[in-house]
């Protein structure tokens, strides 16, 4: 955890002090899922998606003609849902997963005149540290006769190594480092405001079974650079 901080801090801190370098605030909000679903869908679950969001601060560093490198360094709001219901005993039940992460992306941009502004097109990977998680679980069953309902809420740690199965219940540890891949085509206007459409795909397994998958999500986005380099 530690090491990411002094990276992305350093990733952050230093670009900026170069000439070609602009830096700005971002954020924006994400549908996120996981993938592959068919993971939990060959158990008979249904996946679906959950909404979350991602907030930090970016910095925009000239390479060379129409290249440029950003780095971000972010919090941000992933998840899933996945229910299963018995036809034969009627009972229903509803998982809402989601987790925090503190998250490092670095993106290679290439942007082109278009109009007053620049179309923008980039591609990179991220590394996240999972903070926070939490799973809420809500459903129905029948007993006796009767449909009676239930609501649980438990809080999702991250672990660094495989627990026990013994020990732990495996539906409330997570792996604690996301890693993946993001691709994003935007606009840029003259005074430093940005837009973009962002997709994401972990590459790394959520859990330590034969778990959900990795993160994935789309999402809009929206910045602005304070300090600007034209």
């Amino acid at each position: 955890m530690k090491k990411i901080i002094l990276l992305a801090l350093l990733a952050i801190g230093i670009l900026p002090a170069y000439s070609q370098t602009s830096i700005g605030v971002i954020g924006g909000y994400n549908l996120s899922s996981i993938v592959p679903k068919r993971n939990l869908e060959s158990w008979g679950y249904d996946v679906s998606s959950r909404s979350g969001w991602r907030a930090g601060v970016i910095t925009d560093h000239h390479l060379w003609g129409k290249f440029y490198l950003q780095p971000q360094l972010l919090l941000n709001r992933k998840g899933y849902d996945y229910s299963f219901h018995n036809e034969v005993s009627g009972n229903y039940s509803k998982r809402e997963r989601q987790f925090l992460y503190l998250e490092l992306q670095a993106s290679l941009m290439f942007k082109q005149q278009l109009g007053k502004g620049k179309l923008i097109v980039g591609a990179g990977h991220y590394i996240g540290r999972g903070i926070t998680g939490k799973e809420r679980l809500t459903g129905y069953m029948d007993l006796d006769g009767r449909q009676v309902y239930f609501i649980d809420h438990s809080k999702i740690k991250f672990k660094s190594k495989e627990p026990s199965n013994s020990t732990f219940p495996y539906d409330t540890y997570a792996k604690p480092y996301d890693l993946g891949i993001n691709c994003l085509v935007g606009y840029e206007l003259k005074n430093g405001l940005f837009f973009n459409v962002t997709y994401s795909e972990g590459i790394t397994e959520l859990g330590y079974y034969n778990g959900p998958g990795g993160n994935t999500y789309w999402g809009l986005t929206v910045g602005y650079f304070l300090k600007r380099f034209n």
